[in-house]
């Protein structure tokens, strides 16, 4: 699994302020899926190949973070996540780290330690909490 696996996520206000996030994405296969995993926001995809995966995990992603701004809970969602957010205006915003999210997410446990798997960084922006 060496190919490098893209990720881009662009939300925008009406007044045009982002926060820039970065996510760990683990892409692995099972049951002849190719699966793309964020532990962080605990949301996944899959396709027939990692392309069609990565193409679902944006849209499943974007999808998910516009429904919370929408019912305003996208702060407690990331909070319940493990994100370190000081205050509504913070302009950066942190994820958990593989550590923590192994101390309480049991889907990264079995993928780290049951399956053959690739962990990529990439940077991601969210619309600024106002």
């Amino acid at each position: 699994m060496s190919d490098r696996l893209g990720f881009s996520a662009l939300l925008i206000e009406s007044n045009g302020r982002r926060l820039k996030a970065q996510l760990e994405l683990y892409k692995f296969k099972e049951d002849n899926a190719c699966i793309v995993y964020c532990p962080a926001m605990d949301l996944s995809a899959f396709g027939e190949t990692y392309e069609e995966a990565k193409k679902e995990f944006q849209e499943i992603f974007t999808t998910h973070i516009e429904y919370c701004i929408q019912k305003n809970t996208l702060i407690k969602d990331l909070r319940n996540h493990g994100w370190v957010i000081k205050s509504k205006n913070q302009r950066k915003i942190k994820a958990p780290t593989t550590e923590i999210l192994l101390g309480r997410n049991d889907t990264l446990k079995d993928i780290i330690y049951n399956k053959n798997y690739e962990k990529i960084s990439e940077y991601v922006e969210m619309p600024e909490f106002a």
